[in-house]
This record gives C-alpha cells, sequence and structure tokens, in this order.
C-alpha cells in the first residue's frame, strides 16, 4: 500500500483485509463439500441440494440493498460485525441435523451475514481510501478474501481426515472450523475497526434520490451483475458433483478451487495498475475471459484441462475486479455508496438464485453444458452494457473530472 493512503487508513484496511482472510479460509473450508455432504449424508437429491444453494441467494438478494442502506445511515462497523456473526451462527447449525430442509434456513441465515459483511465492507474502504487509490484497496481486500479461499480447501483435506476420513464427522469437522473462524473475526473487528464519517451520514437526506439510483452507468453495473453470475448460481450447486461424475476424487475438487484462486492472490498488483490506467478497459477484459471460461468448463471433460481453465478465469476476475470495484464506486454519489453497492450485490444474488434454482433443472438434460449457458449469457451483458460504461468511463477520466 504505497502514499496516498494514510496511515490510519492503511491500519483499518489491514484490519478488514485479515479479518476477510480469515472468513473466507472458513467458506472456503466448507463451500465444495457442502453439496456432497448434503448429496451422502442429508440424502438430498439434486433439485434440493439446488433450492438449498438458492436459500443464501436469498438472503443476500432481500437484504444486501436495505443493509447497505442502513450502513449508509447508522455506521458500517455495526453492520459489518453483526453480519459477521449471523455468518458464523449459520455454520455452526450445519452440525445440528441432517434433515436437509433444515439447510434452507441455514443457507439463508448465511446470505442475510453476508449481505450485511458485503455492501458495508465494500463501502467502509471507499469511505477510508482516496479516489487515486482506491483499486489498489479493493486489490489488497480481494487477495486477502481470496488468499483465504486457497488456505480454506487445503486446510479442508486434513480437516476431513481428521474427522474420520470419512461418514458425517468428517463434514463436521470443517463445518465448525468455519463457524469458530467466523466467531472469532467477529470479535476481533468489533475491537479494531473505528467508523469514519459518522457526523456525515448522519446530516444527510433520510433517503436517496431516484437519479442517483437510476443513472446510466449504475443500470449497467447491475445488468452486468446479474447476467454475469447466472453462472455462478450453477457452479455453487454443480460444481463439485460435476466433478465427480466425470470421475474426479474430492482431493481434485479441492484443487479446483485452489487453482482458481490462487491467482486472485495477485489482485493487489492489478489493483495497483488499475489506478494508474484505464478502470474500463480492466474489466471488460477480465470479465470476457472469464465468461469465455465457463463455456469452456461445460465444453470438456479433461481434468487437466479444466484445471488450467481455472487458473486463466483466476487471473482474469483478479486484473478485472478491482478495477470494477472502483469504477463502480467512482460512479456513485457519496453518501449512498452503501447503498448502490447493495443494489448491484442483490442484483447479482439474483442471478445467482435463477442459477441455483434452474441448473439443476438443466444438468438433466444438458449436463456440463449448463455452464456453457452461464457463459453467453455473461457475455451478452457485457456487450450490451459496453457502450454505456465506455462514455462513462470518458466522461469520469476527463481532466476536468478529476
Amino acid at each position: 500500500m504505497s502514499a496516498g493512503i494514510d496511515r490510519g487508513s492503511k491500519l483499518q484496511l489491514a484490519a478488514i483485509c485479515c479479518a476477510s482472510f480469515v472468513v473466507w479460509s472458513g467458506f472456503g473450508a466448507i463451500l465444495p463439500y457442502l453439496p456432497v455432504f448434503l448429496r451422502e449424508q442429508a440424502h438430498a437429491s439434486l433439485p434440493l441440494i439446488g433450492v438449498i444453494a438458492a436459500g443464501f441467494s436469498v438472503g443476500t438478494f432481500a437484504f444486501s440493498a436495505p443493509l447497505g442502506r442502513l450502513s449508509d445511515t447508522v455506521g458500517r462497523k455495526p453492520v459489518i460485525v453483526t453480519g459477521v456473526w449471523l455468518y458464523a451462527v449459520a455454520s455452526l447449525l450445519f452440525v445440528a441435523t441432517r434433515n436437509p430442509y433444515w439447510f434452507i434456513l441455514f443457507r439463508l441465515l448465511e446470505g442475510l451475514g453476508s449481505a450485511a459483511v458485503g455492501p458495508a465492507g465494500q463501502a467502509f474502504i471507499a469511505d477510508i481510501t482516496p479516489e487515486h487509490r482506491r483499486s489498489q484497496a479493493y486489490g489488497w481486500l480481494t487477495s486477502a478474501q481470496y488468499g483465504g479461499l486457497v488456505i480454506g480447501p487445503a486446510l479442508a483435506v486434513p480437516l476431513y481426515s481428521l474427522g474420520g476420513g470419512k461418514g458425517v464427522w468428517a463434514f463436521y469437522t470443517i463445518f465448525i472450523f468455519g463457524g469458530a473462524l467466523s466467531v472469532l473475526t467477529g470479535l476481533a473487528l468489533m475491537l479494531t475497526i473505528r467508523e469514519p464519517a459518522r457526523k456525515a451520514r448522519r446530516e444527510q437526506p433520510r433517503r436517496p434520490p431516484a437519479r442517483a439510483l437510476l443513472a446510466g452507468p449504475i443500470i449497467a453495473f447491475v445488468v452486468i451483475a446479474f447476467t454475469g453470475n447466472y453462472a455462478v448460481g450453477a457452479f455453487e450447486v454443480l460444481w463439485s458433483i460435476y466433478l465427480q461424475d466425470i470421475g474426479t476424487s474430492m482431493n481434485f475438487v479441492a484443487a479446483t478451487w485452489i487453482a482458481f484462486s490462487v491467482p486472485m492472490l495477485f489482485s493487489w498488483v492489478a489493483g495497483r495498475l488499475s489506478d494508474k490506467s484505464n478502470r474500463f478497459l480492466l474489466m471488460m477484459i477480465g470479465y470476457g475471459i472469464s465468461a469465455l471460461a465457463w463455456m469452456t468448463y461445460g465444453l470438456t471433460t479433461i481434468p487437466l484441462v479444466l484445471l488450467a481453465v481455472n487458473v486463466v478465469e483466476g487471473f482474469a476476475i483478479a486484473f478485472s475486479y478491482p478495477a470494477k470495484q472502483a469504477f463502480l464506486v467512482q460512479m456513485s454519489p457519496r453518501p449512498w455508496v452503501g447503498t448502490i453497492l447493495g443494489i448491484e450485490t442483490s442484483s447479482l444474488q439474483l442471478a445467482t438464485l435463477v442459477g441455483s434454482l434452474t441448473a439443476p433443472l438443466l444438468y438433466d438434460r444438458i449436463g456440463g453444458k449448463t455452464l456453457v449457458v452461464g457463459g453467453m449469457l455473461a457475455l451478452a451483458g457485457l456487450a450490451a452494457m459496453a457502450p454505456t460504461l465506455g462514455r462513462a468511463w470518458k466522461v469520469a477520466s476527463a481532466p476536468t473530472s478529476r
């Protein structure tokens, strides 16, 4: 983190990054194993697994915008800390039952926690960083998150063995680990982060003006979030099962998550690059490569090819996400950053919800080509919204707008 971010803000950013690393470690340990647990131990059908996965998206979709707005008015810290603890409770509840229908509620609660942490956390970073260093800050955050996603699946393997290597306790050991990490993270955040700009938020209007929420660039980001995340919902439900169906092991499943996540560790480099270059172009190229990767996943069953594409997609997202996030904040009216980030999150979670519910039905008919559908939808959204965002970037990057 170079000059341009003051010492106090660096310490706050470091606290958020460390907390994100810990939470994502727990999340990364759980996620590859949950669909398999539901099929093998809870005896859930593939459509029911889709409904359970959709529970997370429902919670995040329904609450991201209102909780983002709440962070604009009451502050970021209470929303973030509460969200982390809700996520912890949900993760620990995974060991309470093997009745698959309860997991719909547990995933809904996880989604509510995520809705509290996501937009408020992103807005917190916008509050403490200057415009010309914001991509760098989001790059550090993304590197921390995906560092956790690298460590999580790697830790899950010995945790699975510690729980006996098979049976219900092999999975329970992983769930308890993830929940305990979230509990500790919530406590650490409560003690370390300081709330910025409280006075400014109390004095702002109670409701954001419609023109702030319906501006062309904001709508374009919302559309791209929706079209780009149908595949994410399909991936969450199908990926582990798809890999098992083509004959790979659970160790290979974990390896694919690591292969995608390791390149994300370089997001901090991408953030520095983005602050000095064209955020719009970096976003479009990276998201376009990601869409092509989704299509490739559905067109081959060769494990080494799938692993290689995981790596390529990881680098693409690493070099586009910090640019996208900083560009979105740049287009957002400062008093309502949390609200707009919440709306974008709701859009992407709505798409994830649709993907979670419909992908199992498509998988029964077209198998892995379900992921091709997701990639094509993502490309269509990028193509449709590129002119609007290109014009917005041209205006924002003009010397008079700086």
